[in-house]
């Protein structure tokens, strides 16, 4: 064999070797199905990952989280596990409470191995939720906080509540007094919580972009004073707005079951 034979005899043996290498470290690290990065769903959408792990070392842990719009991580789904090789199937299935406008959902898949060492793959879902007319909800009550009666109600879920409940949105702030006069205030045991007092707002024709619109531009408040029928406020409850018109406010002398009648749009 000549050196020139032997040269070329030697880079074809490296390079069949460094293919092999790289094909080989190909195979390790975190595979999931659907292979696109980014998917696009619908509000209460689902997607179905299928996800295969396999790693040079034996591994200890496995993680999914879930961020939406960039805001705080949250994990939904963790556990140990063994071995170098591990697969999952998880259903996620997209929150039905997102308002209006475009989101992101960034879903991680993660593990650790016995040394420490992390791997990560992500996915991005794509949520358009396009301006809805909100359905409205009437009829709803709530009582003056001196009474035995519901003192509080859950605005997203229709519910009369008492104001101890910890599911309680908005709560009537009346004292005990003399007169037994309803104090016509509300506020909410939520900190996170605010109202708009907006009347000159088209409650008819509310829409979920109309009324982050307005409440957005609209005075905050932790409390609403002087409470009277045909006021209309907005609040904003996670990522979710309401708007609430007061059809009646029930004050009568020496009555310990005053209240409040008020519709809900949602």
């Amino acid at each position: 064999m000549t050196f020139r034979q032997f040269a070329l005899f030697s880079v074809i043996l490296l390079l069949v070797f460094s293919c092999r290498d790289d094909d080989e470290e190909e195979n390790f690290g975190i595979s999931i199905k659907p292979v696109d990065n980014y998917i696009v769903r619908e509000r209460g959408g689902s997607v179905g990952f299928t996800v295969s792990i396999q790693s040079v070392e034996n591994l200890s842990r496995y993680r999914i989280t879930e961020s939406i719009n960039n805001q705080s991580t949250n994990t939904i789904k963790e556990e140990s596990i063994s071995g170098r090789v591990y697969s999952d199937w998880f259903d996620y299935t997209v929150p039905d409470t997102l308002g209006y406008g475009n989101h992101a959902i960034k879903i991680i898949f993660s593990t650790l191995d016995a040394g420490g060492k992390e791997m990560q793959r992500a996915k991005i879902i794509r949520v358009n939720v396009p301006d809805r007319t909100l359905t409205e909800y009437g009829g709803n009550t709530m009582y003056s906080s001196i009474s035995a009666e519901y003192d509080a109600f859950n605005l997203l879920k229709g519910m009369p509540l008492y104001s101890s409940d910890s599911e309680a949105h908005v709560i009537d702030m009346t004292r005990s007094n003399p007169g037994d006069t309803l104090s016509k205030s509300w506020s909410s045991p939520n900190p996170e919580i605010k109202f708009v007092r907006f009347n000159n707002f088209d409650y008819g024709n509310a829409t979920d972009q109309s009324v982050k619109t307005a409440y957005e531009a609209g005075v905050k408040k932790f409390t609403i004073t002087n409470l009277k029928a045909d006021d209309i406020l907005l609040s904003k409850i996670g990522d979710r707005y309401v708007a609430v018109r007061l059809i009646y406010v029930m004050d009568e002398a020496g009555k310990l079951n005053d209240r409040y009648i008020f519709s809900i749009k949602r």
